[in-house]
């Protein structure tokens, strides 16, 4: 079963699985443990609202510590397989992963937006996104970093013909089914 220390001294399995590297994996953890602890003083693992006892590790957990719930997530996340496999991966049954999955992803999208990390899902919530980061003085454009003047192509240009040419003719033919 694989766990976050089984996979970190291996860095490029970390960022295989997960998409994301040593560094920004343990930046992630903080927000991460932030948002899982403010979800389980309220809701129970099953999502419930939580009414009388406090949340707590039980000692057989498949996911005993924060770096391996979050190690769990972000595989699932990323790699978006069906869930026997992480089930698989890390030791449970597709329906423990199941439940699993839809506990931490809730946790992951909060550890995320608290961050200001999460996606844009409309066109108004991009243009609120990029007129807030225009007044704290980032870049009008998350892609103008990555815009550069290109020189011109170093392919060579076409032979120019004056035959006409056919790429391709096709003949048209009608579909013998009888109804």
């Amino acid at each position: 079963m694989p766990s976050y220390e089984a996979v970190t001294p291996r860095a490029g399995r970390l960022r295989a699985m997960t998409g994301l590297t040593a560094q920004e994996f343990t930046a992630l953890l903080p927000p991460f443990e932030h948002a899982w602890l403010a979800y389980m003083e309220d809701h129970t693992r099953d999502g419930q609202p939580r009414t009388s006892r406090r949340s707590s590790t039980y000692e057989t957990s498949p996911l005993p510590t924060m770096a391996d719930k979050l190690l769990f997530i972000l595989t699932y996340v990323t790699q978006n397989p069906i869930q026997e496999m992480p089930g698989q991966l890390f030791g449970m049954s597709q329906s423990t992963a199941h439940k699993w999955m839809h506990l931490l992803h809730t946790v992951l999208n909060q550890a995320l937006g608290q961050q200001e990390l999460l996606p844009a899902r409309t066109a108004a919530e991009l243009a609120t996104l990029l007129t807030s980061k225009q007044t704290k003085g980032g870049p009008t454009s998350p892609l103008v970093g990555m815009m550069v003047l290109s020189d011109r192509s170093t392919a060579q240009p076409l032979q120019k013909t004056n035959r006409n040419t056919t790429a391709a003719k096709r003949n048209a033919i009608r579909s013998q089914t009888s109804w």
